[in-house]
C-alpha cells in the first residue's frame, strides 16, 4: 500500500531554462552552417598550404632544373665512357669531362669485390667507401646515387653516382663511379637569381644539409614524408631569429638528394591566413550574433513577461485575488498581454466565488454554533430536571444512578459548549476542553469535601469533534470510579494526562488510592456499567484500554488511540 501524493508533497518536475533551450535550438539550426564553414576552412587551409609550397618550388625551379640537368648529364657520360673507364682510362676521362661538369670530383672503377681498379684522383687500390651502393648494383640495379659522404681521396663532401658494369657473360663485373662535390652543386644553386628571403640548399637521405645558413640538419621524418612526392612536402620550422619558416623538401631525380627550399612563413595578415580566417570567421561571427540576438529577443519578448506572470500567479496563489495587473503588461507582446488579461479575469471570478463561499461558510458556522448552544442549553435543562428528581428520591442507589446520568449529561454539555466557543467547529482543542471538564467534575463529584485533588497534564493536541465526546465520557467514567472506590476519608490525588507517544495518543487516569490485585479478567475489564461504557468508548476511538493496579499502589487506566483520524487513515489506502 502506498500513500497518495498531495499537491504539497509531489516533487516539481525539473525543466531546463527556456532561454537555454531556445538558444540550444538556434545553435543546432546554425551548426550545419558552422560545420560547413569549418570544412571549407580546412579545404582552404590545404589549398593555401599547396599554394605556399607551389610558390616556393616555382621560385626555385630554375636552380632545381640546373641540378637535375647536371645529374642527367652525369648519367649520360657514365654510359658513354663506361668502357674507357673499365679499361683503366679514368684520369683521361676525368680530364675530358670535368670542363663540362665542373662539380665532378673524381672518376673511379670498382671491380666486383669493391676494389678500386682505376681512379682519376689518387691511387688505385683499397676498397670502395660505399659498399652498400655496390651491393645494390650487384642485386640488379643499373644505377645508384649515394648519400653524402666524405671522400678520403678528394678530401671533400661528395655525392656519388655509380653505374653497374657487366662482363661479356652478363655477370656483375663492378661499377663505374662519378663523385660530385657538394660545394659545386651548391655553387650551381647560388648562381641562380633567387629572392633575398628564399634559401636553397641540398640534403641527403639522412637529413644532412649542405649550403644552408638556416639549418644544420633536417628531421629524418620530413625526408621520409617528402619521399615519393614529386611536388615536395611543405613543413613549418621555428627559428629563434627568423621565427616561423616555410620549408619545402623535394627529391631531386631520385631519393638520395633533396632540395631544401625555405623562406619566412607568411604573417597573420597575409592572404594565406586571412582567407581561411575569413571563411570560418564570418560564419562564426554570424553564428555568435544570431545567438546574442536570440538571447536578447527571448529575454525581452518572453522571459521578462513570464517572470511577471509568475509573480502574478504567486500573488493569486496566496489568495490575494483583488490584485489587478493595471498597466504592467501594457508593453508586452499581444499573446502574453492577452494571457495576463485572461489570468486577471480568472482571478476576479475566483475572488467573487470565494467571497460567496466565505459568506456561506460563515452562515453555516453561525447556524452550527447556534445548534450547539441550544443543545448545550437543553442538556443543562435535562441535567437540572435530573437534579430535581434526585432530591425527591430517597433510595441511595437510585440517587447514585441519577447522579451518574447527570454527570454524563454535564460532560456532553461541556463538549457542545466547547464546540460553539471554538472557531473551528470540526475540531476540538483538547487542553482547554479537558481542563474545563475536570474542573466541572471536581465540583460535581464533591472532591473538595472528600479531600481529593485532581491534576492534569494535557498536551496541546487537536482532535476531531466526533472523538471529543467519547474521550470526555471515558474520563468521566474513570474519574467517577476512582472517586467511588479508590480513597478513604483521607482522600488522595487523581492525575489525568493526554500525551503523544510516537504514532499514538495516550490517555491515562491515575489515582494513588487503595489499588487492588487484578486478575486477567479484571485487567481486561469488569462487567460493571462504567467498565462496559469505557470499553465501548475505547472501541469507538479505535484504541485499546489497559488497567493496572497493585494493592496500596493505586490504579491506572490507560487508553491508547491512533494519532491519525479514521478519515486520514482511509485516505492513505
Amino acid at each position: 500500500m502506498t500513500s497518495r501524493q498531495t499537491p504539497e508533497t509531489r516533487q516539481p518536475v525539473q525543466r531546463g531554462s527556456l532561454r537555454l533551450r531556445l538558444l540550444f535550438t538556434i545553435a543546432m539550426a546554425l551548426t550545419p552552417i558552422l560545420i560547413f564553414a569549418g570544412f571549407r576552412t580546412y579545404l582552404n587551409a590545404q589549398d593555401s598550404r599547396a599554394e605556399r609550397r607551389g610558390q616556393l618550388v616555382g621560385i626555385a625551379d630554375r636552380a632545381l632544373d640546373e641540378i637535375e640537368q647536371v645529374l642527367s648529364t652525369v648519367d649520360t657520360l657514365q654510359q658513354i665512357y663506361a668502357s674507357n673507364i673499365v679499361s683503366g682510362q679514368c684520369e683521361r676521362v676525368f680530364n675530358d669531362i670535368s670542363p663540362r661538369v665542373p662539380q665532378l670530383a673524381n672518376v673511379a672503377y670498382f671491380n666486383a669485390e669493391g676494389v678500386v681498379k682505376c681512379v682519376a684522383v689518387g691511387e688505385a687500390g683499397g676498397n670502395t667507401a660505399q659498399p652498400g651502393a655496390l651491393e645494390l648494383l650487384r642485386g640488379g640495379q643499373n644505377s645508384v646515387r649515394t648519400d653524402a659522404f666524405y671522400g678520403p681521396r678528394s678530401q671533400a663532401w661528395l655525392f656519388s653516382t655509380l653505374r653497374r658494369v657487366d662482363d661479356d657473360d652478363g655477370q656483375f663485373a663492378g661499377a663505374v663511379s662519378f663523385a660530385l662535390r657538394t660545394e659545386g652543386i651548391i655553387r650551381t644553386l647560388q648562381l641562380t637569381n633567387l629572392p633575398t628571403d628564399v634559401e636553397l640548399a641540398i640534403s641527403d637521405g639522412e637529413g644532412q644539409i649542405f649550403g644552408s645558413n638556416r639549418f644544420v640538419e633536417l628531421p629524418v621524418k620530413w625526408i621520409a614524408q617528402a619521399t615519393g612526392d614529386e611536388d615536395g612536402e611543405l613543413f613549418v620550422a621555428e627559428d629563434s631569429e627568423l621565427g616561423s619558416l616555410d620549408v619545402v623538401v623535394r627529391a631531386i631525380v631520385d631519393e638520395r638528394m633533396y632540395a631544401i627550399i625555405s623562406r619566412p612563413s607568411p604573417g597573420l595578415f597575409s592572404e594565406f591566413t586571412l582567407e581561411p580566417i575569413e571563411t570560418v570567421g564570418i560564419p562564426l561571427l554570424s553564428f555568435s550574433l544570431a545567438l546574442i540576438a536570440a538571447w536578447l529577443a527571448v529575454d525581452g519578448l518572453v522571459l521578462k513577461w513570464l517572470a511577471r506572470l509568475r509573480r502574478l500567479a504567486l500573488i493569486y496563489g496566496e489568495g490575494h485575488y483583488n490584485f489587478r495587473i493595471g498597466e504592467e503588461f501594457e508593453n508586452a507582446p499581444d499573446e502574453i498581454a492577452n494571457f495576463a488579461t485572461t489570468f486577471d479575469g480568472m482571478a476576479n471570478r475566483i475572488a467573487e466565488r470565494d467571497a460567496k463561499l466565505r459568506s456561506a461558510i460563515a452562515t453555516r458556522d453561525a447556524a452550527v454554533k447556534e445548534i450547539h448552544h441550544r443543545v448545550k442549553n437543553n442538556l443543562q435543562i435535562v441535567a437540572s430536571f435530573l437534579n430535581l428528581q434526585r432530591r425527591q428520591v430517597q433510595d441511595p442507589n437510585a440517587r447514585e444512578v441519577i447522579s451518574a446520568a447527570r454527570h454524563r449529561i454535564d460532560a456532553l454539555s461541556i463538549v457542545h459548549q466547547t464546540l460553539y466557543q471554538h472557531e473551528r467547529l470540526e475540531t476540538v482543542h483538547m487542553q482547554p476542553f479537558l481542563e474545563a471538564l475536570l474542573s466541572h467534575l471536581g465540583g460535581a463529584l464533591g472532591m473538595g469535601e472528600s479531600g481529593v485533588t485532581i491534576e492534569s497534564d494535557i498536551a496541546d493536541i487537536d482532535r476531531p469533534a466526533d472523538d471529543a465526546i467519547p474521550v470526555a465520557l471515558f474520563i468521566l467514567e474513570a474519574v467517577t470510579n476512582a472517586m467511588k472506590y479508590a480513597f478513604d476519608e483521607d482522600g488522595g490525588t487523581i492525575t489525568v494526562s493526554l500525551l503523544e507517544d510516537g504514532e499514538e495518543i495516550v490517555l491515562k487516569i491515575i489515582d494513588d488510592g487503595y489499588g487492588a490485585e487484578l486478575d486477567e479478567d479484571a485487567a481486561s475489564g469488569s462487567t460493571g456499567l462504567g467498565a462496559r461504557l469505557m470499553t465501548a468508548f475505547a472501541k469507538q476511538l479505535r484504541g485499546t484500554m489497559n488497567q493496572t493496579s497493585r494493592p496500596n499502589e493505586g490504579f491506572i487506566v490507560e487508553l491508547r488511540m491512533p494519532k491519525e483520524t479514521a478519515e486520514k487513515q482511509e485516505g492513505n489506502f
